[in-house]
């Protein structure tokens, strides 16, 4: 029995240091500047870019590009700019 109780105490004392360890680690990242947000990754398809809309991913090449915008469909352009009348971004989509 007393080596079952030093096993369960040897287990105890290095999940703590395990513990102690991880938090050190965590508040030495933290310290640190933060990283830059990554830019979007280049795939095999191209890269991708999010539409305003719907917040469909869709590849650059096979979106619709209306100045720095860009749409998965026509109706999805249709809408945003529906949508976005009355302010200085959307008169740029009515063109």
């Amino acid at each position: 029995m007393t080596f079952l109780l030093l096993i369960f105490r040897v287990i105890v004392v290095l999940l703590v240091i395990r513990f102690v360890l991880r938090f050190i680690a965590s508040i030495r990242q933290g310290a640190q500047p933060a990283q830059r947000r990554k830019p979007v990754a280049e795939r095999k398809g191209g890269t991708l870019v999010r539409d305003p809309n719907c917040g469909t991913y869709l590849p650059e090449s096979r979106a619709i590009t209306v100045g720095a915008l860009h749409f998965c469909s026509s109706a999805c352009r249709d809408a945003y700019a529906a949508a976005h009348r009355g302010n200085a971004s959307g008169s740029a989509l009515t063109s």
